[in-house]
């Protein structure tokens, strides 16, 4: 029927015959050539439109586009393919029980995907020629290396499996339709969604609401452990899991499946216009407001676990595999997101990856990052300027702000603006279109706060709200800030000396100033919102540190770096740093009142290392390099591979600064 309908087709074109012969004996096609999710008459879509076929309809289609949704599903390890446009189904009956990530290469015609009881990649040829319920073998497979693969995220012919059985990457080469593994990637965390923007794989951390980027990802992978590029939390997302990501309109969606016990009604997810900039200005272990995303959440969107999302970027359609509630959704008009209801809605039990593909919007992974930047931004307690350092620990420029003496500081790059602690006005000070600023500049504040804190040290910045340490009453200043003003939220007692902060993801890590101990404040903003006495999660003491100022962390490394000025009354001589890497595995392991031994850290400190007293410090998770605030002897100082660095060694940067105090290092 076929042949011969083909065959007319091309007699038509060649000859210009109005039409084909009752000799030819050509069957004419049934209404059943609808159904197969096939064009295989003269559709305008697929399975729509034509001379036999329905007419498309608008929605959530294009008329006439090829618009497939592979989706796998863990109840029976079948691939479904849904035709968006032609409203039709094709199961394809596999051998695998179960399944997850999934990939269609439409210039091969072949779809992979990765199977959970055979923990291998599966590969299946002439997809688009197949019919319903049509039982396939694979037409080439992988070894059997998986533990409990999840997503996929395909690159030319490279593939990578995330498995969070074993939190690795795995990276095959596809030879033909068989698949050779070249590297098995050790990641820091638990991992599960994965997709590629140009070189660059971006990374879910499962369990919760961060993402990870690993830059130039194929060239960087090797066997062992590869840590992310950069770590950023995704606020308003509780655990996220599936992400995609489109070129063509930069746009990125991560799913929130939110409590892991509720599988009917608490899932969302989020989308993120102008991705590029957005996530390009955060400095590793910074936040992404929510008010910079859209989100899609409620009852009526029927997700209570939305395992992997895919995206149509010709219609703005987002698409769901909702595991819990055992559907695949469509959304479309999703405008300012909220309570929506699906545009496309079919039952799928335990509907795991999803994959969109279409002529338009296949290959649109966009490009990599290339705009990456580090300045390093020390403040003064002599006179209050701003001294900006690159990368290398050089002096690019001096700022003279509006504060005689200052200490605490932090550049936000979304607004450009650098956010200071004054301890002249005993204030908070603002200070817009920063980078554009030249050298010996003299700047007056564009808005400050009110002058509630009596000694303001540190400061901590999470999104819009910083923190300000204020050692002299022993307190914890809360303020929002959003562009034009400062406001006081919550004013908190300590009940020790505090000087040094710093945010690790949501826990607010705070030093215990005259001692060698560490506050930590976990889920810091949910469990402190009412004014008063708050009281640390844990309370640790760091062996080898006589009495600590000074810390940082860095989500990208999972390192913690904390400064010892020692004897305060020796300015010159006695100080250190201490580095403690895989602390958050660490800390995890140590009780309240316990300590962190110091064989679980390496120190630097001794005559050669210019450190009398180390009042802050900042930790370069790209060089590998420890910047300090050397007050006691006036110098920004840089200490280099500093996770191998130990004992009495020489500063590779030694800069002069009179009082040097905070320091603030951008990192993107």
């Amino acid at each position: 029927m076929k042949r011969s309908f083909y065959l007319c087709a091309m007699l038509i074109t060649l000859l210009f015959v109005a039409s084909c012969s009752d000799d030819d004996n050509m069957e004419i096609p049934t209404a059943e050539t609808c159904e197969d999710g096939v064009m295989n008459s003269d559709e305008t879509g697929v399975d729509c439109g034509g001379s036999l076929c329905v007419p498309c309809e608008d929605g959530m289609t294009v008329l006439g586009r090829r618009t497939d949704l592979f989706v796998t599903n863990n109840q029976n390890g079948n691939i479904s393919k849904f035709s968006i446009t032609g409203d039709s189904l094709v199961t394809l009956v596999t051998t695998t029980t179960a399944a997850e990530g999934i990939y269609y290469d439409a210039s091969s015609d072949i779809v992979v995907q990765a199977s959970r009881s055979a923990l291998l990649l599966e590969a299946f040829s002439e997809v688009s020629t197949l019919m319903d319920g049509t039982v396939v073998a694979p037409s080439g497979t992988g070894s059997a290396d998986l533990e409990s693969p999840r997503e996929m995220a395909v690159n030319g012919s490279t593939y990578v499996v995330a498995d969070n059985g074993s939190n690795r990457f795995f990276v095959y080469e596809m030879n033909g339709t068989g698949f050779s593994l070249t590297n098995t990637v050790e990641v820091p965390f638990p991992v599960w969604g994965i997709v590629f923007k140009g070189d660059d794989l971006y990374a879910v951390v499962d369990t919760t609401g961060d993402l990870a980027v690993f830059y130039n990802f194929l060239s960087n992978a090797t066997d062992g452990i590869v840590r992310p590029s950069k770590r950023v939390t995704i606020e308003g997302i509780v655990r996220t899991h599936g992400i995609v990501y489109d070129g063509s309109d930069d746009v990125m969606v991560l799913t929130d499946i939110g409590d892991a016990a509720n599988t009917i009604d608490d899932g969302g997810f989020h989308v993120i216009t102008d991705f590029s900039s957005k996530f390009d200005a955060l400095s590793d272990g910074e936040l992404l407001p929510v008010g910079m995303q859209v989100r899609v959440a409620g009852p009526s969107t029927l997700m209570g676990n939305p395992i992997d999302v895919a995206y149509d970027s010709e219609t703005d359609a987002v698409y769901i595999s909702e595991i819990g509630n055992g559907k695949v959704l469509g959304y479309t008009d999703i405008g300012s997101g909220g309570n929506l209801t699906p545009s496309f809605n079919k039952d799928l039990p335990s509907a795991s990856s999803i994959y969109f593909s279409s002529d338009e919007t296949d290959g649109n992974t966009g490009d990599s990052t290339t705009a990456r930047s580090t300045s390093l931004y020390v403040t003064s307690t002599a006179n209050g300027n701003v001294s900006v350092y690159n990368a290398n620990g050089m002096l690019t420029k001096t700022v003279v702000t509006g504060s005689d003496s200052s200490e605490g500081i932090y550049y936000n790059a979304m607004n450009d603006a650098i956010i200071q602690a004054s301890r002249s006005g005993m204030a908070l000070e603002y200070y817009g279109s920063f980078a554009a600023v030249t050298d010996l500049a003299n700047l007056v504040a564009d808005f400050t706060g009110g002058s509630d804190v009596e000694s303001p040290r540190e400061i901590a910045v999470f999104g819009n709200k910083v923190v300000v340490s204020s050692n002299t009453e022993n307190k914890f200043y809360v303020y929002e800030y959003n562009g034009s003003s400062f406001n006081l939220l919550n004013t908190f007692d300590a009940g020790f000396n505090t000087w040094g902060i710093t945010f690790m993801g949501n826990t607010l890590l705070a030093v215990v100033d005259s001692t060698s101990d560490l506050a930590v404040y976990e889920d810091f903003w949910a469990t402190n919102t009412t004014d008063g006495a708050i009281t640390p999660t844990k309370r640790i003491t760091v062996d080898g540190i006589v009495r600590t100022h000074g810390v940082d962390y860095s989500e990208a490394d999972d390192v913690l770096v904390m400064t010892d000025i020692g004897d305060a009354a020796d300015a010159n001589t006695d100080g250190g740093f201490q580095v403690t890497q895989d602390f958050s595995t660490k800390l995890g392991a140590i009780e309240n009142g316990g300590a962190l031994a110091l064989s679980e850290q390496t120190r630097v400190a001794g005559s050669l290392t210019q450190m009398g007293n180390p009042i802050d410090v900042a930790y370069d998770h790209n060089t590998k390099t420890v910047f300090i605030a050397e007050i006691g002897n006036g110098k920004v100082l840089g200490f280099s591979d500093a996770l191998n660095a130990n004992g009495n060694i020489a500063p590779a940067v030694s800069n002069d600064l009179a009082s040097a105090a905070s320091l603030y290092l951008y990192n993107n």
